[in-house]
């Protein structure tokens, strides 16, 4: 078990350039911050569909950046079964904020209120934080 996750956690720092040399404020990182700040600005509009665009924005971001690192599955929900909560601190966060995405997605009429909004994003960023995309 501890190397198949040592063995996870490096194909998720090798995807996301961890044993890179550190750069002070590369282009990359400008832009993955920037994308970000575009998504929780979105995050915290007035307009509900505007926040319901957000969250599911930066649950495709995640399901990307996870499908990067090597983890398989058709969609998120599939790949954060693969992963075990020794590879991923923002596990439990990721599938919290997972949640209020499908609730978005499936649930006819569901109202996505600023909070929640707030809080799934949030969530999102301690993952993104985590895998070092921002």
């Amino acid at each position: 078990g501890i190397i198949y996750s040592i063995y996870k956690s490096n194909q998720i720092f090798k995807a996301m350039h961890v044993f890179d040399e550190p750069k002070s404020a590369s282009p990359e990182k400008n832009k993955n911050q920037d994308d970000w700040n575009k998504i929780l600005a979105g995050g915290k509009s007035e307009n509900e569909n505007d926040r319901k665009q957000a969250v599911i924005g930066a649950d495709s971001l995640i399901d990307k950046i996870l499908g990067m690192a090597g983890y398989s599955g058709e969609n998120l929900g599939e790949k954060l079964k693969n992963i075990e909560p020794a590879d991923l601190d923002s596990l439990n966060a990721l599938w919290e904020a997972h949640k209020t995405r499908n609730r978005i997605a499936h649930e006819v009429g569901y109202n996505l209120s600023k909070e929640d909004s707030e809080r799934a994003l949030t969530n999102f960023e301690k993952a993104l934080k985590e895998l070092e995309y921002i």
